[in-house]
């Protein structure tokens, strides 16, 4: 029986955004991953190594779950211990996103993505967290 892959979205729920902001953050984050591990040099090629997991999750169900975290320390806490355990994370911060959130003076982590990995990795780390 093979595992259940996915992947989860983190997004902070201090930023009180609209419900409008969080989808269109959580799609950019959901293929962040792919994009931030090309190897071409080329612009109008992605070339890009993906590990047993990630092609799973892309060949299959895609499952993605966004959940909230309390503040910016909350979730570079939930990255650390997701890297710590081995899974791939990707953040996310206001300087690519300083219309979302209106920040022009620092930046600051806004959300991240762990996975795709096993389900029972992720859940380890994520588990105690609602959805958003």
């Amino acid at each position: 029986m093979s595992k259940i892959i996915k992947q989860v979205i983190l997004i902070r729920r201090d930023l009180r955004l609209k419900k409008a902001s969080i989808a269109a953050m959580a799609a950019k984050m959901s293929s962040k991953f792919i994009f931030d591990n090309d190897l071409s040099e080329r612009g109008d090629i992605l070339q890009v190594e993906l590990t047993l997991q990630e092609a799973e999750w892309l060949a299959g169900s895609e499952t993605r779950i966004v959940l909230g975290v309390s503040s910016e320390n909350a979730l570079k806490s939930l990255v650390f211990k997701a890297e710590l355990a081995g899974l791939s994370c990707c953040t996310m911060t206001s300087a690519s996103q300083e219309e979302e959130i209106g920040n022009d003076f620092m930046e600051e982590v806004i959300c991240a993505s762990i996975g795709p990995d096993e389900a029972e990795k992720i859940d380890e780390i994520t588990g105690n967290l609602r959805l958003i």
